[in-house]
């Protein structure tokens, strides 16, 4: 699998879990974090690379701003 597509979906992940879903409200940044980085069974850790799980958990403040900056 390219970079490209495993720092999208991670991207991708967070940007589902910050946004309104007709089953779920939207989550803030801090327990969006902890859903993909804790492993607390809504995400499973081996699914993203850990390169790319390393690089967002070091680039998490990043995140939310380009989200709040993007968001509709």
């Amino acid at each position: 699998m390219d970079k490209e597509i495993r720092i999208t979906t991670i991207a991708d992940v967070y940007d589902a879990l910050r946004n309104e879903r007709v089953y779920k409200p939207p989550f803030d940044h801090g327990s969006a974090c902890r859903i993909i980085i804790d492993d607390d069974g809504r995400t499973i850790l081996h699914h993203f690379n850990p390169e790319v799980l390393e690089a967002f958990r070091s680039t998490v403040s990043q995140f939310e701003k380009t989200y709040e900056r993007l968001k509709g």
